[in-house]
């Protein structure tokens, strides 16, 4: 009897333990899911980005487009040290604009994450994108002044490279996808031919 009594208490103890591990497992999960959607969400939101905003380094392009000439590179420079002061002049006169972007991401994300629709936030961003609208024009125009001079005054090999390293820039202030990363396709022919092996051991 008294092994009997032994052996159930042993039993109950057992599975109280693997219930409670269980639990630990499952909030641990959910929080680390929480967390990266926390984080993609966060890492999103630049208004100054979604705007096209950004800057060169003068010394860093013409050391880029290799420009050996001490006129061209005064040229280059002299384009550059314009265009940042204008896209500086952009930034100063529109931080209201940012500023209520930033506010409006900030409220719609924290909504997005209470209701679990990722929806929401897309839509968000292209209300956000529409705002952003007149500054990401005039960026846009300052970006063709500077590809005329470029044009201008480079070899078509240097102005290509010019090319690349602009886009290089531009893609930079774009969002990394974390939502739905593609899987390698050596991994997808992997789980593919795992899964057809399990369903072959599974006939037998």
């Amino acid at each position: 009897m008294k092994k009997l009594s032994s052996f159930l208490i042993l039993v109950c103890i057992l599975g109280n333990a693997t219930t409670l591990f269980s639990q630990q497992k499952g909030n641990k999960q959910n929080s680390s899911k929480q967390s990266q959607g926390n984080n993609m969400m966060q890492s999103q939101i630049n208004p100054e980005n979604m705007a096209g905003i950004f800057m060169y380094d003068a010394e860093d392009v013409v050391k880029k487009i290799k420009v050996k000439e001490t006129t061209k590179q005064q040229v280059i420079t002299k384009a550059i040290t314009k265009y940042n002061n204008k896209i500086n002049e952009l930034k100063a006169f529109n931080y209201e604009t940012f500023s209520n972007v930033k506010t409006f991401l900030d409220k719609k994300k924290n909504e997005a994450m209470l209701n679990g629709e990722n929806i929401d936030m897309k839509e968000a961003r292209v209300q956000a994108n529409e705002m952003l609208r007149p500054i990401r024009e005039k960026v846009q125009e300052q970006q063709a002044l500077i590809k005329t001079i470029f044009e201008r005054e480079l070899s078509p090999k240097q102005f290509n490279t010019w090319i690349k390293y602009q886009e290089k820039k531009q893609n930079e202030l774009k969002p990394k996808n974390l939502e739905n990363p593609k899987m390698p396709n050596s991994a997808q022919h992997s789980k593919g031919s795992g899964q057809k092996q399990g369903m072959g051991r599974a006939g037998y």
